[in-house]
């Protein structure tokens, strides 16, 4: 409850600025001219959460590596951007990772407050996002905690995609000179990882004992900063088309948990046991950084 306060609180002060200037701009409305980017960009992903010490309760968040200790993805992109005027301009995107699915989403919408000067403008973005992430081989718990027993009878790898899906008001500046355009925002959002479900069924050898360990994660919202910066370079332009280099830097920090209820089927006992179980919070980042081409027209 307190995250959403300071979050609506936040977004309140945005959005009368962004009020208060539509009436200082309305006055000065000129026809603009209709812009088109589309860009394509390849780069990397970085995911970074200190692994938590083994206890009694597994913590999903300690196997976002894979098994070479690596959390690092590599990113292919595509981005498409309309600006029907010089103050509104709307970014929509997908991305891909290595199994080429377009399973990234990115929606950004962008308002120009105000002009300082010649080169500098700013204004109040908009983003609604999410992006995929692996949780490898998260059954190694079991095998660490569950000695005597066949830990998990599913021999198969165990990885699946983890979603996290967020929302984010940031304030940006741009800079522009000659070919080089520079913007930079930061800012506040909420996150939450998608619930999932997993399962691992255990027996003993030469026994009648079997048993299945239900896991059902929760949604738990996470406040989260947000900050990113772009930098556009011209290399051939004319009044109508421009080809240039794009590069793009995202930063998203935050401290996250997954909750989840874990409810454990023994074929000795005539009922299941059920807890809630929610690991400590601890900080999580997310980094990308990616460069490419575009072009305008």
């Amino acid at each position: 409850m307190r995250t959403a306060k300071y979050l609506i609180i936040y977004i309140t002060c945005l959005l009368f600025l962004f009020a208060n200037s539509i009436e200082k701009a309305s006055a000065q409305v000129k026809p603009q001219k209709e812009v088109i980017r589309l860009d394509i960009q390849f780069g990397g992903r970085f995911i970074q959460r200190a692994n938590q010490p083994i206890g009694s309760d597994i913590d999903f968040m300690n196997y976002l590596r894979n098994d070479m200790g690596e959390n690092s993805y590599g990113v292919l992109s595509f981005g498409f951007m309309l600006a029907p005027n010089d103050k509104w301009s709307f970014n929509t995107g997908f991305s891909m990772l290595s199994d080429m699915l377009p399973n990234h989403m990115r929606i950004v919408v962008k308002r120009k407050v105000d002009s300082l000067n010649q080169h500098w403008n700013w204004g109040i973005g908009t983003i609604l996002y999410s992006y995929p992430q692996y949780l490898n081989q998260f059954n190694q718990y079991h095998f660490q905690t569950d000695t005597g027993i066949i830990a998990d009878l599913n021999s198969n790898y165990r990885q699946r995609t983890l979603f996290d899906i967020g929302i984010s008001a940031m304030p940006w500046f741009t800079y522009s000179y000659r070919r080089v355009q520079a913007t930079l925002s930061s800012g506040i959002g909420i996150n939450s990882f998608v619930p999932f479900n997993e399962q691992i069924a255990q027996k003993k050898q030469n026994s009648n004992f079997r048993r299945e360990i239900r896991y059902e994660t929760s949604m738990k919202p996470a406040l989260t900063s947000h900050s990113e910066a772009e930098i556009t370079y011209n290399l051939l332009f004319n009044k109508q088309v421009s080809l240039g280099l794009i590069a793009k830097a995202e930063l998203l920090v935050a401290r996250r948990t997954i909750p989840y209820t874990r409810t454990i089927y023994t074929w000795t006992s005539d009922k299941p046991l059920s807890e809630n179980v929610k690991p400590k919070k601890k900080i999580y980042t997310k980094t990308d950084f990616s460069a490419g081409l575009f072009l305008k027209f």
